[in-house]
């Protein structure tokens, strides 16, 4: 902007596709573009910002002029200060459409590639299975991590004498063995935790079962067992079996086919047994290793966590709360996350019913385009002050009048996009029927299934540290405990 300084902040998402607008890169810029510190967005060409023709669209029309952002896309020859707030014309929205197209294109291509490079016996994933490592001179070899493997082999040995995976995963807990994720953040690389919200990392049962059924150990590689691309809606796709890609002795074994088949031979027997500790549900997780907690169900039922029988003491053993207890809790948040959301619905509808978003759009807008008057106007005063046509005293009150009205203008504009934000994060509930709604609010009995309309998980810490994690936007400013 002329006569004020300026700083310049790249933002870039590299190794992330542009038709996922959730890319941290990107999100960064968007948040500090709503708290005011952009002015002006550069791009080398549209399919840079986003490769979804819609919600290009949708930044373009409506969220950059609401912010009064100026976007420019250098190689498509287009500037918002040129059009008005509008997205240029049937040129833009069809260059937009055909971005679209050529990533779907890409998407097929690459998983086309891909195969032919896995059936050509290279290692294409993006992480080595546990055991392994990337070989340094070739990203599509794998090569033996002696570091890990000899857990592996331990692992296969116990497994192939007789000894159950949960006694196993105890047996390397109580030894000090770190888990993948674990070995692998101590060795500095960046492996991604799957399990975030879990404070202590332990060998789990699942884990072992994992790993004894994994063909890799032998040297194979298999590859296509799912796909997940824009020709799948971004969404995991279970292929079948004759589908997918097997490349023998693609690697080096860490084990024999004879240990690997004496490791595996009880499993199918093991699971045709049951599990008679309890029944298993995954509606209540434990806080310390995310497993779902078992129901004791007794005269006094409770929910516990057996991975306290992983160590000889750990905080899993915390996690064992009576029943009617923790479904009591659970209930009494339901209630009241209901009552909030049946109060959020009804400002929705009136809000609706009063036209309130269409309102505070036009004051948007209309702000908007007197703001970017006001640049103008301020600039043919400079020219008539300078010109002599106007008096240096009429020239500083006009100016300071301008800039009282700009405050002025800023505040409306911050109040009318908290409400706009406030209206939105409530469009969750909309697909929850008003009298499911009413029904939870003074829910009494313990309805797992009704309860999911509201919750995806809880997850338990302890008998009196226990968060919800609600399917719906929550109102509620701090985290739900009791």
């Amino acid at each position: 902007m002329q006569g004020q300084a300026y700083s310049i902040v790249e933002f870039c998402d590299d190794g992330y596709t542009g038709t996922d607008f959730n890319r941290p890169g990107f999100q960064a810029m968007i948040e500090t573009a709503k708290s005011g510190k952009i002015g002006m967005i550069i791009v080398k060409d549209f399919s840079r910002f986003g490769r979804d023709y819609l919600e290009v669209g949708r930044y373009l029309e409506y969220i950059f002029p609401i912010l009064q952002i100026r976007f420019v896309s250098v190689n498509d020859n287009y500037d918002s200060s040129d059009k008005l707030g509008a997205t240029g014309g049937m040129s833009v929205a069809l260059k937009n459409i055909v971005y679209a197209m050529y990533s779907a294109d890409l998407s097929k291509k690459v998983r086309s590639a891909r195969n032919t490079r896995v059936r050509k016996g290279k290692y294409v994933a993006q992480f080595a299975p546990y055991g392994y490592m990337k070989d340094p001179k070739d990203k599509h070899k794998l090569l033996i991590d002696e570091d890990a493997a000899w857990v592996v082999r331990k692992i296969f040995s116990l497994a192939a004498d007789g000894i159950s995976h949960s006694e196993i995963a105890r047996i390397l807990n109580e030894e000090g063995i770190p888990t993948r994720y674990m070995y692998h953040k101590l060795k500095g690389d960046n492996s991604p935790d799957k399990q975030p919200h879990v404070k202590i990392k332990m060998w789990s049962n699942d884990m072992i079962k994992e790993m004894i059924t994994n063909e890799t150990y032998l040297g194979i590689m298999i590859w296509n067992k799912a796909k997940c691309g824009m020709d799948t809606n971004m969404k995991r796709v279970v292929q079948p079996k004759e589908d997918w890609i097997i490349v023998k002795n693609q690697h080096d074994a860490i084990v024999s086919k004879e240990l690997f088949d004496r490791a595996n031979a009880n499993i199918v027997g093991r699971v045709a047994n049951g599990n008679k500790a309890g029944k298993k549900t995954l509606f209540f997780i434990c806080g310390c290793c995310g497993k779902g907690l078992q129901h004791r169900n007794r005269k006094n039922g409770s929910y516990y966590c057996r991975g306290g029988t992983l160590q000889v003491e750990n905080d899993c053993q915390k996690v064992n709360v009576k029943q009617n207890e923790l479904e009591n809790m659970v209930m009494c948040q339901v209630r009241g996350m209901a009552d909030m959301l049946i109060e959020a619905k009804t400002i929705r509808k009136k809000a609706r019913e009063n036209d309130r978003r269409a309102v505070l759009e036009t004051t948007l807008a209309d702000g908007a385009k007197e703001m970017a008057l006001w640049k103008d106007t301020k600039l043919h005063l400079y020219e008539r002050y300078k010109g002599g046509a106007i008096t240096r005293e009429s020239y500083v009150a006009q100016i300071e009048n301008g800039k009282a009205r700009m405050e002025e203008l800023e505040q409306i504009r911050s109040e009318a996009l908290a409400e706009l934000d406030s209206m939105q994060t409530m469009t969750s509930t909309e697909e929850i029927a008003d009298a499911e709604l009413t029904e939870l609010s003074v829910v009494e009995a313990f309805d797992k299934d009704k309860l999911k309309a509201l919750i995806d998980r809880v997850i338990v810490y302890d008998a009196d540290t226990v968060e919800v994690i609600w399917k719906v936007d929550n109102p509620f400013k701090s985290g739900i405990s009791a």
